[in-house]
């Protein structure tokens, strides 16, 4: 079975497809890494951070 070219679906299609295949790396890769916003907000990975730090950010995510 040949893999369809994710980069030509839709986000709707992709998201669909995902929950029937959600082991198929290459397309969760594609949904939360190529299609990611510029705008998006990122976080440095939690074990180099303070545990200051990682309370703050949830005490604002409330």
């Amino acid at each position: 079975m040949k893999k369809p070219d994710f980069t030509h679906m839709t986000r709707q299609e992709l998201k669909a497809y995902i929950r029937q295949n959600p082991t198929d790396d290459e397309a969760v890769r594609e949904l939360f890494v190529n299609r990611r916003s510029p705008n998006a907000k990122t976080y440095p990975f939690p074990y180099d951070m303070t545990k200051e730090e990682l309370t703050d950010i949830f005490r604002l995510k409330n």
